[in-house]
């Protein structure tokens, strides 16, 4: 059982990216697009709008926190306003860029903290982000369980950091400020792209993996 859990673990920490090339989601923006998602880190449910856009509602439950990436046009040289409950936020997006906008709780009020993602991958490997969605709780750190060996460490609040890792199934915990959440990890296919969200919407942490998509245009 040991020898099994200390494969698993340096299968998934040995995976470096390497001969990355860029991830062509489906579907692919129009040229001088952006592609952004929402995330709803709060203990509430919220609803976003970008520009002249319908509003998005966001709600509690895991997979509804997280909505696809949607892509947003002619970005280049201009910007991008989002509004969500008690605030608005504008944002300067790249041509080709991926960006995750979190909303998070903060002195009482949501705040909307801007993440630039790293949208590349190994087709041999998986992709994996881990996200401090916490809005205030510093060193985030995900680790493999039981060994607690450091997958991802010293995340910033509203920050992110990626890999390429095997397609391994593994016990994970997701900790920051002495306290922690745990999850499986499981499921994982070659090439896919994956985030791992750590949020703290109430008094206890909370962790779980959503896989990346976009949402197809009309």
């Amino acid at each position: 059982m040991r020898r099994a859990l200390l494969a698993a673990a340096a299968a998934l920490v040995s995976a470096l990216p390497a001969q990355a090339q860029r991830f062509l989601y489906d579907p692919e923006p129009p040229a001088g697009a952006a592609f952004l998602r929402y995330v709803n880190a709060t203990g509430a449910e919220v609803s976003v709008r970008a520009e002249q856009g319908a509003p998005r509602a966001l709600g509690t439950a895991n997979d509804a926190r997280v909505s696809p990436y949607t892509i947003v046009e002619r970005v280049q040289g201009r910007d991008v306003a989002v509004e969500f409950p008690g605030g608005r936020r504008t944002l300067r997006l790249a041509p080709g860029s991926f960006t995750t906008l979190l909303l998070v709780e903060r002195d009482g009020r949501v705040a909307a903290e801007p993440v630039t993602d790293q949208a590349e991958f190994n087709q041999l490997r998986a992709r994996l982000s881990f996200y401090n969605a916490t809005g205030a709780c510093a060193d985030g750190e995900l680790a493999i369980m039981p060994a607690g060996t450091a997958v991802f460490r010293s995340v910033a609040p509203g920050a992110a950091q990626s890999r390429s890792v095997n397609p391994v199934e593994a016990d994970l915990a997701a900790r920051c400020g002495g306290a922690a959440a745990s999850l499986r990890l499981g499921g994982l296919e070659a090439g896919g792209m994956y985030s791992i969200w750590l949020m703290r919407p109430g008094a206890a942490p909370v962790a779980f993996i959503t896989r990346d998509s976009t949402e197809r245009r009309r």
